[in-house]
């Protein structure tokens, strides 16, 4: 058995951006994913390695190895159903595809990067109305984070509990508000107060 760490699947991926080898990357995960040991669950690296195959264009290997991801149940980053639709779309079975994103849907996620990561599916896929509904389901999961975080709830006292959630969604609110733009000007749809707040984000980063 390997102890895995997340710096060491980080360094694999990043060492991989310098070579372009996805193939070599993605078997090399699929390997320790039947090896891993603590550290990282065996359903992170697998869901990895379904991102390198993908990367490599080989969506059907991908698949694979995001089904495998989601049958094993364990903790992972986003939601693997996620990134199975997509390699679903890319393999012309949208109908999987758009059930999968039903069944998040249905389990009203409280991860922002779930909304980002669907959102951008969609959008590849040329659905600016999906991509556009899912992405202002996430910005408005972030903003009722920030209002818990902020007090704006039981006798406006700050939740505690929600201060790491709301640092964690606050870096999704970005990129959901920018896909959201997108999908607007694609939709012909006026600028409104969540395009306003992107504006606001970007005059003070």
């Amino acid at each position: 058995m390997t102890h895995v760490t997340e710096d060491d699947l980080d360094d694999l991926e990043f060492a991989t951006l310098r070579t372009g080898d996805h193939v070599t990357a993605a078997r090399r995960l699929g390997e320790l994913a039947e090896a891993v040991s603590g550290g990282v669950s065996r359903a992170n690296v697998l869901l990895r390695a379904g991102e390198q195959w993908q990367h490599a264009g080989d969506h059907g290997r991908a698949a694979e190895f995001y089904e495998k991801a989601v049958q094993d149940g364990g903790e992972t980053y986003g939601d693997p159903r996620a990134y199975l639709a997509d390699a679903l779309f890319e393999l012309q079975r949208p109908a999987e595809a758009r059930a999968l994103l039903d069944q998040i849907r249905a389990d009203s996620p409280r991860d922002p990067e779930v909304y980002r990561a669907v959102a951008e599916v969609l959008y590849a896929q040329g659905d600016a109305a999906g991509a556009h509904e899912w992405a202002t389901s996430g910005a408005d999961l972030v903003l009722a984070l920030r209002d818990r975080a902020t007090g704006t709830g039981l006798a406006g006292v700050p939740d505690a509990a929600a201060d790491d959630d709301v640092a964690l969604a606050e870096d999704s609110l970005e990129a959901l508000l920018r896909l959201r733009y997108r999908a607007r000007v694609d939709l012909g749809k006026p600028e409104d107060d969540y395009d306003a707040l992107l504006d606001d984000l970007l005059k003070n980063a």
